[in-house]
């Protein structure tokens, strides 16, 4: 299969274009070996550069746009790509850090549309939710937090959900394979894990203060709470005010026991990653609505969930750093587990799935679906 990957990999410019796209380049030789598909990167950092590809002939596109494109061009661009390329695989990356999109307008013209996470229920994308996302309605309705008019999200044409699928988080680049596959600190070695919870967050711009900024400050209170039994490294800074630098960070990460990640823009961070690469049990909101991989977030096994309110925060962090037995095999478990999604070569088998299983649109749907648009 000859296939053609159109996005940006200016990490310069923006780390996240760049590390979704990386599993292509660091996966090539293994693609062609076992599944013969060669391919080739076009730099497109625009709509234009984008459309233009749609006129080089390939089996397969993989389309990744900015983020912050037009919703509206970006559907034109993906209609005109499906109407020059009416046999041709084509899918769809979504740049969207949430598991909503407001790119949706696109699913009539792909044959798959590919969340680095999603919701497991796709028939939820059929339901309208305040902000767009389950994080943000939850806020709302049951924390009654004025989201304003912050929203991400567009309409899932219906028919059309199932073609939302799971792709790979960004968490597949060198710098976490590195840290990965290094033997780890965990807690029986002694002095080296001389932190108790760790857990540094960014709360925003302080003069727009956003529904996630409030949530995360909620999870650092409670933190803040166990200061004077535990030996804490918790912090929240607001945008431009950072007085903990990235190195201090990773420094303190690999002396902690725990590490809490509360919510971004989205549920899974690449915090939660890091915490499973230096051997720190992870705690995060409980996150069984999504589906990720590599998939590090199985309750109880690979990472400790606690409530959005964060009602039990304080109480699972004070139950694990005295039962360090458990908090160690699960902290264990979840490096195995994201180890296996390179040791078992996954990424290839995604591709796989997508080119074995992925039927293109037929001639006639894709007329039929043209001309109604």
């Amino acid at each position: 299969m000859k296939a053609i990957v159109i996005g940006s990999t200016d990490i310069k410019t923006d780390s996240i274009p760049f590390s979704q796209l990386f599993p292509f380049f660091d996966n090539r030789q293994c693609l062609r070996r076992e599944l013969g598909f060669e391919f080739k990167h076009v730099e497109a950092r625009s709509l234009k550069e984008i459309e233009a590809v749609s006129l080089q002939t390939a089996d397969a596109y993989f389309v990744r746009p900015c983020w912050r494109e037009n919703p509206s061009d970006v559907t034109l661009v993906m209609e005109k790509f499906r109407d020059r390329q009416p046999n041709a695989l084509i899918v769809f990356i979504d740049p969207f850090d949430q598991t909503s999109s407001r790119f949706f307008g696109v699913l009539p013209y792909v044959d798959r549309f590919l969340k680095y996470q999603r919701l497991k229920d796709v028939s939820q994308y059929l339901n309208p939710l305040k902000g767009g996302t389950v994080i943000t309605d939850y806020l709302v309705n049951e924390l009654g937090y004025d989201i304003k008019d912050w929203s991400v999200q567009s309409e899932v044409p219906a028919g059309y959900e199932s073609r939302i699928e799971t792709g790979w988080f960004v968490t597949l680049t060198k710098r976490f394979q590195e840290a990965l596959f290094h033997k780890p600190m965990f807690w029986n070695q002694g002095s080296k894990k001389s932190i108790d919870v760790v857990c540094h967050v960014s709360y925003g711009p302080r003069n727009n203060l956003e529904w996630y900024g409030q949530h995360r400050m909620l999870g650092v209170e409670a933190l803040k709470r166990m200061a004077s039994d535990y030996t804490l490294s918790v912090s929240g800074e607001f945008s431009g005010e950072q007085t903990i630098s990235s190195r201090q960070y990773l420094h303190d990460l690999k002396r902690s026991r725990i590490a809490f990640s509360p919510f971004g823009w989205g549920e899974i961070t690449w915090r939660d990653y890091e915490a499973a690469c230096h051997g720190c049990l992870l705690i995060k909101p409980l996150v069984d609505h999504i589906d990720v991989e590599p998939n590090i977030f199985i309750p109880g096994k690979t990472y400790v969930p606690v409530r959005w309110d964060f009602a039990d925060l304080e109480e699972k962090c004070r139950y694990y750093l005295a039962n360090p037995d458990e908090a160690e095999q699960i902290a264990h478990n979840a490096r195995e587990a994201y180890r296996a999604y390179f040791t078992e070569n996954k990424f290839v088998h995604k591709i796989e799935g997508l080119i074995r299983t992925a039927a293109p649109l037929a001639p006639l749907e894709a007329e039929t679906i043209l001309a109604a648009a």
